[in-house]
This record gives structure tokens, sequence and C-alpha cells, in this order.
């Protein structure tokens, strides 16, 4: 009695969850469907697609997770509106179940016509691969399999067809999610069990990008140099924890997330595809970092907790993924209490640091600007604070920051820009001859302004060293 009561407590309780989600879904589809028609103003003037979020990519890696809970949804009851399980003489809960069809429905078509428009390729990877797991799941996909062998290696096929294609839609911002993925792992490799504290992601991303170009810059191919950014957020969320604080950390939130995804599969719980969707796009993405996105993990977790407790195979199966949660937020949280708490945001510290080098107060500006430096690979950190090293007569602890700053990004003009007028003005002329030559060989992108300035002035310069050397 007790048993049969759980279940149907859960199963009204996850129908009003999956109605929720559904409806998210829908207007947030539909809003960002008004934007691509103009009829809403986009939230990022540099896209026209964004829905609620401020950025394309969250939006698409949104949608994908709502399509996986609708696509697995209408994979589960293909015959009707929850024929499986549900007793023909409850009326309410058949047109409940009938309405939650037409919502999944609604979801799984309104997603459709917004997610490719997103050009989220983590999104489309994502979906992609929650729908093949929750397809294969099904007695009658492996036997239709079984009896048409052509398909595996037609899917193997058209499986790379796709990727190579994903890879090539935009190939240089691929390029620099591998060089992101490679400078987090250098990171890891660097501190890997303590990690480098909360808050000093970036930072530990910057100290790992510049000894990599410092050993390897004569030698890394034109593409890698100018993959080389300072991003803003890990583009994976498992690296990133392992960064911040060490590798038992990231092992942790992979078992969360694999032990959340068995307990719903194993309940039959349309939320593992979903939750599949999240892991897949947290891989390229930076969804902890975005509200809804947040929010959706954590929800999905719960779920797995709730549904492990109430109707799973084995009882008590959600305290599982429960106990690892508690270990992850025990290990982060010891972390955080043996570390000082990190600056409010990189780019208030930032502003402030530059206003006080305006105003003529370097040091004070040094000990704002070193402070932010602390959670962020923004190489302007190190130009500002050199030029206060300049400022203050320490041209040999300025001329280490500015090639300090060229090492972090070396496809930027301005930290050599910097250093070439040092060296001019210290009297080393031949030193800042080869270092103007440096600069005027590097690829200046013709639409950035400021690029082509540097590079003429530099070329303007260059000429004149010449002369005087000869």
């Amino acid at each position: 009695m007790r048993e049969k009561r759980n279940n149907l407590v859960w199963s009204w309780l996850s129908d009003a969850l999956l109605a929720a989600l559904f409806v998210w879904g829908i207007v947030s589809a539909c809003y960002g469907l008004m934007q691509v028609l103009d009829m809403r103003r986009s939230r990022n003037m540099l896209f026209v697609l964004t829905g609620h979020f401020s950025n394309p990519g969250p939006y698409g890696g949104f949608i994908a997770c709502v399509m996986a809970v609708a696509g697995a949804w209408l994979l589960r009851f293909p015959g009707g509106p929850g024929m499986t399980d549900m007793n023909p003489g409850k009326t309410g809960t058949a047109y409940a179940r009938l309405g939650l069809r037409y919502l999944a429905w609604g979801a799984l078509g309104m997603g459709v016509m917004v997610l490719p428009a997103s050009m989220s390729r983590a999104g489309w990877l994502a979906l992609a691969a929650a729908l093949a797991i929750e397809a294969l799941r099904l007695p009658r996909v492996r036997g239709w399999i079984r009896g048409h062998r052509w398909v595996v290696p037609a899917s193997v096929v058209v499986t790379a067809a796709l990727l190579v294609g994903a890879f090539l839609l935009k190939t240089e911002s691929a390029l620099g999610r591998f060089h992101i993925w490679r400078m987090e792992c250098r990171a890891i490799a660097e501190r890997p069990w303590t990690g480098s504290g909360p808050g000093t992601l970036l930072w530990a991303y910057g100290e790992a990008q510049e000894a990599f170009f410092r050993a390897n810059l004569d030698t890394a191919p034109a593409a890698v140099v100018r993959a080389a950014g300072c991003p803003e957020y890990a583009f994976n969320e498992f690296l990133g924890l392992g960064v911040e604080y060490g590798l038992p950390a990231l092992l942790l939130a992979l078992l969360l997330v694999v032990s959340a995804v068995v307990v719903l599969h194993r309940a039959g719980s349309p939320f593992a595809a979903g939750l599949t969707a999240w892991a897949i796009f947290a891989c390229a993405s930076y969804p902890l970092s975005v509200p809804q996105l947040r929010i959706l993990g954590i929800g999905f977790v719960l779920a797995a907790i709730l549904t492990g407790c109430l109707r799973a195979r084995k009882r008590l199966a959600g305290l599982v993924p429960l106990a690892v949660a508690l270990a992850l937020a025990g290990w982060t949280g010891l972390h955080g209490a043996f570390r000082e708490p990190a600056p409010e945001n990189f780019r208030q510290v930032y502003a402030r640091g530059h206003a006080l080098h305006q105003a003529g107060r370097y040091e004070a500006s040094s000990e704002e600007l070193e402070q932010g430096a602390k959670m962020s690979c923004d190489p302007m950190f190190e130009i500002i604070l050199g030029k206060n090293a300049e400022a203050l007569g320490d041209d040999a602890r300025a001329e280490a920051l500015y090639e300090k700053a060229h090492y972090m990004v070396p496809s930027r003009l301005y930290p050599l820009v910097r250093l070439m007028r040092l060296q001019i003005r210290t009297g080393r002329d031949q030193e800042a001859l080869q270092t103007a030559q440096r600069i005027v060989s590097m690829p200046v992108n013709d639409r950035h302004d400021m690029m082509v300035m540097l590079r003429r002035e530099t070329q303007t310069t260059l000429d004149s060293l010449k002369n005087e050397l000869r």
C-alpha cells in the first residue's frame, strides 16, 4: 500500500514538473522565434536570437535540454498518452497525460524551429546524444536495429560527417574550445589535488597559457596562436571544477551526474535524457554561470534523488547521488573555508585600478589590479601594472609585466608595443628594433582599427630605428 501511494505521489509530481518544464521551453522558444521575426529585440546586439538569455549558446543548450526530456517522454509513450502505466478508468489521469503529450509535442516542435538558429553546436550534440541513448534503451529499437544491421555503419558515417560539418561550420571557435580545454588540463596538472582555489579559474588559466607559450611560441602552429585568448568561462564545467578544486572535485562531479542518470534511467524517468543533455552541453559551455541552466541542472539532480527514494528498483537509490552531492559540496566548501574570498568582479576591479592609474595614484592602482589579476586571464591587468611600474621608476618590473602580457595572449600587439616603447626610452634601440620586427610580422585583423593603428605606428618606428642604426 505504501509503495503504491509513493508511486502515485511521484507520478503526479513528475507529471506536474514535466508540464512546467515543457511550458517553460515553449514560452522560451516562442520568445526566440519572435526575435528571429524581428518582433522582439535580442538581448545581445551582436546576435539576432538569444531568447531570454544574453547569448545564443546557453539559449540553445536550454532548448536542447527541454527537447531531450520531451523526446524521451514521447519515445516512452509512442502509442498514446501514457498507455503503459495508466488506468483507463481514471479519466482525470487520462486527460492529464493527454495534455502532457500535447505539451511534449509542442516543446519538441517549437524547439526544432529555434535550435538550428541558435548555432549552438554543443546543444545539437547534447540533444542528439541524449535521444540516441534513450532510443537504444527501448527493446523495440534494439530489435529493429538487429534486423537492419546496415543501420550501425550508416549511423557511424552520418555521425562522423555531422561532427566534421559542425567543426567546419565555425572552425576558429572549435579550435578555441580545444585550446581552452588543453590549457585547463595543464592547469589541473599543476595543482592536481588542491586546485587553484575558489574564484581563481581564469587566473590559473592565464598562468597555464603563459607558461605554454613561453616554452612553445616559436613552434606553435599559427592556428593555435590565433585561438589563444582570454576566456571569461571554463567552457567545460567539469574541467573548471578540476582547476579550482582539484581532481577530487572533478571526479565527484562526474560521479554525481552518472549516478543521477542511472537512478533516473532505472525509474524510467524522461528527466534522465534532460540530465544527459545538460551534462554533455556542460562539457563545451558554461551552464553553471547561467541562472536558468543552473536551476535546470540542480532540478534534474533533485529529481534523481527524489525518484530514487520513491520509485527506483532498489529503494533509497536516491541516497547515492545525494551522498555524492554532499561530498562534492563538502570538498568545495572546505577549499573555500581556507582561502581568501575572491574580489567581487574583475571588471569592477579593473575599472577602479585603471581610474586610479589615470589619476596618477600608481601604488593604489597596482594594489587594486593585483587583486583583479587573481581572478582574470586578461593581459590588460599586466599592461596597466607595467605602466604603473614605469611611472614609479621600476623599468625592470615593467618589462617583465609586458613580456608576461605578451605570452598570456601572444596574438595581441599592444604588450609588445609597450615593450618596444620602454626599450626605446631606456636607450636599447637594437632590442627595440627586434621587438618592432616581431610586431610587424604578426598578422593583423584589418577590421580592428586599434590593431591597424598600432601596426602602422610600429612600422614608422621600425623605419626610424633602421635609419638611426645604419
